[in-house]
């Protein structure tokens, strides 16, 4: 099974920094210098977009595969834990394994319940209280 970010997500983003962009433009006409303060928000803004909309997780077989700008890949068989934490007011998954690598995913990716289940499931650990 492969999980992504909701496209709704990535299209906000994308409409954050186009208006943030037409805003500056039309309000403000600000001078070359005003444009260079303003770039790297919405290179970051861009960046987030690209980024949202290449993610996939994917559940297949013995394999978790992580793709974003590369791809890398975790063994289930090797989980040994997998938590749900509250962070900064949203929910995150840190999912560790037994020779001490971690990996996390947020909240906000599709189906994240049923991906945080599946993933216990397949590494047979309990469910939390």
């Amino acid at each position: 099974m492969t999980f992504r970010y909701s496209f709704m997500w990535t299209w906000l983003n994308l409409a954050i920094a186009l208006a943030m962009a037409f805003f500056m433009y039309d309000g403000l006409h600000p001078e070359w210098w005003g444009w260079l303060l303003f770039s790297p928000m919405f290179i970051y803004m861009a960046y987030e977009t690209v980024r949202k909309a290449m993610y996939s997780l994917t559940v297949e077989g013995d394999l978790i595969t992580v793709r974003v700008f590369k791809s890398l890949q975790y063994p289930v068989s090797g989980i040994s834990a997998v938590n749900v934490w509250t962070a900064k007011g949203r929910r995150i998954a840190v999912i560790a394994f037994a020779d001490g690598r971690r990996f996390n995913f947020p909240s906000m990716l599709k189906d994240f319940d049923e991906l945080v289940r599946l993933l216990r499931t397949k590494a047979n650990l309990p469910e939390p209280d």
